[in-house]
């Protein structure tokens, strides 16, 4: 919101729908019939703790809060934005988006997949939501076609970045530290960048990622500054 000086109430409503459809998303991410990971943040998952059917249900009922709160007749933005909003938001998290991106790598498991296609797993999986959370600051500040797909394109190799990041976690920290189950995406056979190309080439090219990103980044100045840090934040994390 900070690239084009909008006021941080008028997101609210859009960072609560965003963690709703992320909180999701991970609910169902840990089910038996996907992951099947027993810990969240270090505590039981979800499934665990309240059992699957409860899970499913929590999982959908975010999911459809993220449209209510947009919805909301108290959230004052015009609703022509509103439409709009709720259309990116839709489109990032179906099929094509965070459902189709769980879809494939599930599918991919014990498989052999080429490069493209796992960027193009994980850009489904976890880079769309990024690319909305970019999109929805275009949107908000009424910017053009051209503007608002450049955010987009933004938001999703920060994504992308970030599930970079989640790869070299598994291998690299320790499930204390991570909040997580670690090492488990060999074991489970995921098609990765690091199953494919090795440990240093998958690095070496989420670093190259990263420095494109700052670069696009760097034409708003200051103004990007929590974004860039953000950035640089994300390949070093290690939870």
């Amino acid at each position: 919101g900070k690239l084009f000086n909008i006021n941080s109430e008028k997101l609210l409503n859009i960072c609560g729908a965003v963690e709703c459809i992320h909180s999701y998303s991970l609910i169902h991410d840990d089910l038996p019939c996907m992951d099947n990971d027993k810990i969240r943040r270090g505590k039981p998952s979800t499934h665990i703790k309240y059992g699957e059917s409860t899970a499913v249900l929590a999982g959908n009922s975010l999911l459809t809060l993220a449209f209510e709160m947009i919805a909301d007749k108290k959230y004052l933005i015009d609703s022509n934005l509103k439409i709009e909003l709720i259309k990116g938001l839709a489109f990032c998290s179906g099929h094509v988006g965070i459902a189709g991106g769980q879809e494939l790598d599930l599918s991919f498991e014990k498989k052999k997949i080429n490069f493209n296609k796992i960027i193009d797993m994980q850009k489904k999986k976890t880079g769309k939501l990024f690319n909305f959370c970019c999109l929805s600051a275009g949107i908000i500040a009424k910017k053009n076609n051209k503007i608002k797909k450049e955010l987009s394109v933004i938001g999703e190799e920060i994504g992308l970045l970030f599930q970079l990041a989640d790869d070299f976690i598994d291998i690299s920290s320790s499930a204390k530290l991570a909040g997580k189950p670690t090492k488990k995406d060999k074991k489970k056979g995921k098609s990765t960048l690091i199953s494919l190309i090795g440990y240093k080439r998958a690095y070496s090219f989420a670093n190259k990622l990263k420095k494109n990103i700052l670069k696009k980044l760097s034409k708003h100045g200051k103004k990007a500054d929590d974004l860039t840090n953000t950035v640089e934040f994300i390949l070093g994390r290690k939870f």
